[in-house]
């Protein structure tokens, strides 16, 4: 695949991925980390804190999924260093938004 077909792929396919992970940060942070805190910390700050904390965990494991995918999509035998540094600022890039929506969507 040329090089000006790979630079599209990618930036659409990683948007796809950040849907993707928000929309499952969703559905866990409603329906299944509340099954995790304890009910004597559900309704105080130590729950909202722990509830954070639980779904930026599972950001994380969402995200370094998504770098290992960009890592392979992005397997370019002649530019190895400039391959790995594009999928490590868009898992930065990623880290951030996702971290900034848990947040927003936890606190709302």
């Amino acid at each position: 695949m040329t090089r000006e077909l790979k630079i599209p792929l990618y930036i659409v396919s990683n948007v796809i991925y950040q849907i993707i992970i928000c929309w499952v940060m969703v559905i866990l942070n409603a329906f299944y980390n509340d099954l995790i805190i304890p009910e004597s910390l559900a309704h105080s700050s130590g729950g909202v804190r722990l509830k954070i904390l639980i779904a930026l965990i599972e950001g994380v494991i969402l995200i370094l999924a998504t770098y290992a995918g960009n890592r392979v999509s992005l397997n370019d035998k002649d530019d190895k260093i400039i391959s790995k540094s594009i999928a490590k600022r868009t898992g930065i890039v990623q880290l951030i938004f996702t971290e900034c929506f848990i947040i927003a969507v936890i606190l709302s």
